[in-house]
């Protein structure tokens, strides 16, 4: 079979697989005794071990099929679980992540050795003392009567004769019922490999639907088969054993002369379930295969309720699509380039005064309005898609520094363009492991002071406006803005008098230099002077900006605000002298016209006083050097109010001339180091204006 047209589904899926085991993993270690999330782990683990094992990745198969075996003890309550058995089962995930990289960057699975794993994992399974081997049958016979073999089919005469020949020749009619798992990807090939399987015993005589639907997948995930052989019930069943995906079997035999009622055979329903329990078979005595029978069994008890599920799932499945992002950011271009000569008709219609044009122009913008937002959607993904990887990196940090810390994650729900989610997961993870380590204290410290043992951390996303604020809070010790003082002057960034005269906010912001680091210790968690540097460098690149806000025993709070999108955005296009400028309007306030004697200095920074409170401004000419080829009136100056979190700045321009909306283009390798642009536009008269970064402008 050809693999290759299937890797990206199969990569795709395994990492989904992966994050539910994780986070299934996490919740059964909260909880022990919750059935239903051994029964979700188990299907995961069952589904990825088919899958690896269809793409010819034994060794991720074996691991799997070995965690399968003790998660299936589990689930029969003929194991304990113990904190040694999670984990181990933790470290077969790392190991399988790791095997599944390789897989996609085209290296060998058996890169990563995994043999003392499966070891560990046979000898738990192994280790169940007999008598709850023995309790199984018992336990199964209840399901044997529920998973009752499926109805007689509509038999032709031809195959009324076929069986009855068979019958005479000493043969015995078996009616088998297969469903395949939900999530099954290759459904013909499942079809492929069972009839290969029984084509080894006997020959099947009939399919419903027929081989040729089969091979085209043209049924949901049921399908019926007729095999005659001279093997027994038990030996169909471990024929199809090795096949995975198999959600239920159902065999039955049929007497060829009474199919008006056919009479289910009590030994072969029973047989029926080894399916799922003879794969454990190589690592496990034979007696041992018996307890997992049971498996099979809640299936059918399911079966019922097949139709509808079925029905719907696919249903489901056909209203989604996976669409490589590459085409998405194609579309996103030809739409700005869409909004760029929309705005440019505009300005045509405008000069030559051309009322028809403008009202075409009316019904194109209610149009070309509609294709952003539509496109915009297709790009956005909730941040579930970065958050939901730190609930386990918490629970072994929180182990590796034995310290007690419960995580709570709210507003995954919230959606944020996928070129951004792509970014933030390293700034997060660095602020998260900042806050465990630094932040959260050791429960015996907590203790005296009051406080529970266990810490808490939050990772909390929400909407404000056209952006996404993001924050990472903890209840620990909050930071010291008087340490940080002494360490900034040791580190020679501040003098002793910069440093006494800083605010306590802006004293505590320092920990996003470069190269600052309040660690006394380097440890393999934090403390080696990078991470804060590189959340505000990464941050401040998606056009976001990062602060912190911080009590002394009562925590910090770190919040990050980011743009929902980095493709189209409004902005206020500005002039200094003849040069045009694109200030992003989620960072301004307000606008304001001011005279030049409203100017005063204070410690040689220009102020002015905007209701109540003391504003620097800064001149953008000057900033960006922008040669004078004019003087312009100075009897009223125009002030753009911009802020960068919770500290505000004017920026002084000679003329405003109005909102846009604006497609904005990065400039480039060539221009890359001009930190205090974000990027260029093009302006509908084809004029280029660049972006202006405002938290590098305020920051100068």
């Amino acid at each position: 079979m050809e693999t290759n047209q299937y890797m990206d589904m199969f990569l795709d899926e395994s990492r989904e697989h992966l994050q539910s085991l994780n986070d299934g993993l996490l919740s059964l270690e909260n909880d022990p005794n919750e059935v239903s999330v051994v029964n979700e782990i188990f299907r995961n683990a069952h589904t990825l071990k088919g899958m690896s094992a269809t793409m010819g990745f034994n060794k991720i198969a074996e691991l799997t099929h070995e965690m399968e075996d003790v998660l299936d003890l589990i689930r029969n309550n003929q194991l304990k679980v113990t904190e040694d058995i999670i984990e181990t089962i933790f470290k077969c995930l790392d190991s399988l992540q790791e095997m599944i990289e390789n897989v996609g960057n085209g290296d060998p699975e058996d890169l990563v050795d995994v043999s003392d794993l499966v070891k560990k994992l046979s000898s738990i399974s192994k280790g169940e003392p007999q008598p709850a081997a023995d309790a199984a049958p018992a336990a199964a016979e209840a399901p044997a009567a529920e998973a009752a073999p499926a109805s007689s089919l509509d038999y032709t005469e031809d195959d009324k004769d076929a069986m009855r020949a068979a019958k005479q020749g000493g043969m015995v009619v078996f009616h088998i019922h297969i469903r395949l798992a939900d999530t099954c990807l290759l459904k013909a090939a499942r079809t492929y490999m069972v009839m290969n399987a029984l084509d080894e015993i006997g020959d099947v005589i009939k399919s419903v639907p027929s081989t040729e639907d089969l091979e085209a997948e043209k049924f949901d995930h049921d399908f019926d088969l007729v095999l005659v052989t001279t093997a027994d019930a038990h030996a169909v069943s471990d024929a199809l054993a090795p096949v995975s995906e198999l959600e239920e079997v159902k065999i039955e035999e049929v007497d060829p002369d009474n199919l008006a009622a056919p009479a289910p055979a009590p030994a072969p329903a029973a047989a029926a379930e080894p399916p799922k329990a003879a794969a454990p078979a190589p690592a496990a005595p034979a007696p041992a295969a018996k307890p997992a029978a049971k498996p099979a069994a809640k299936p059918a008890a399911k079966a019922p309720a097949k139709p509808g599920g079925g029905a719907e799932k696919k249903h489901h499945a056909s209203q989604s699509v996976r669409v490589d992002i590459e085409k998405l950011d194609n579309l996103m271009n030809l739409v700005g380039e869409l909004v760029i000569n929309k705005v440019r008709l505009e300005q045509i219609g405008t000069t030559n005064r051309m009322p028809e044009l403008t009202e075409t122009l009316e019904q194109m913008d209610r149009v070309t309005t509609d294709l952003q937002n539509v496109v915009m959607k297709v790009r956005m993904v909730p941040v579930s898609q970065v958050f939901n990887r730190f609930p386990r990196m918490v629970r072994d940090i929180a182990k590796e520094l034995n310290k007690d810390i419960n995580l709570t994650v709210e507003g995954e729900e919230t959606e944020l363009d996928r070129t951004v989610i792509d970014e933030i997961g390293d700034p997060l993870m660095h602020l998260l492991r900042n806050s465990l380590d630094h932040g959260v204290e050791h429960p015996d410290d907590r203790e005296k002071k009051g406080k529970p043992r266990t810490g808490e951390v939050g990772l909390i996303a929400r909407h404000e406006g056209n952006n996404v604020v993001i924050m990472v809070t903890d209840d620990g010790a909050g930071i010291d803005a008087e340490k940080i003082r002494a360490k900034a002057v040791e580190k020679g960034l501040y003098t002793q008098e910069e440093a006494d005269a800083l605010s306590d906010a802006d004293a505590v912001r320092i920990i996003f230099a470069p190269g600052f680091s309040t660690a006394d210790h380097i440890t393999d968690i934090s403390g080696r002077g990078v991470g804060m540097d590189v959340v505000r460098s990464k941050i401040e690149s998606l056009g976001g900006h990062v602060d912190v806000e911080t009590k002394i025993d009562e925590g910090s709070v770190f919040k990050i605000k980011l743009p929902l999108t980095l493709a189209i955005i409004q902005a206020l296009l500005v002039k200094v002298q003849e040069e045009m400028y694109a200030i992003p309007l989620g960072s301004i306030d307000s606008t304001i016209n001011i005279h030049p004697d409203d100017i005063k200095t204070v410690q040689n920074q220009e102020v002015i006083v905007l209701r109540g409170q003391i504003i620097p401004i800064i001149n953008l000419g000057t900033a960006l050097q922008v040669p004078r080829t004019k003087e312009e009136d100075n009897d009223d100056i125009f002030v753009v109010v911009v802020y960068v979190g919770e500290r505000k700045a004017g920026i002084v321009v000679d003329n405003l001339i109005g909102q846009q909306e604006i497609v904005i283009k990065t400039l480039g390798k060539l221009l890359s180091g001009l930190k205090i642009f974000s990027g260029a536009t093009v302006l509908g008269d084809g004029r280029v204006a660049l972006i202006l970064d405002v938290s590098t402008v305020v920051q100068q």
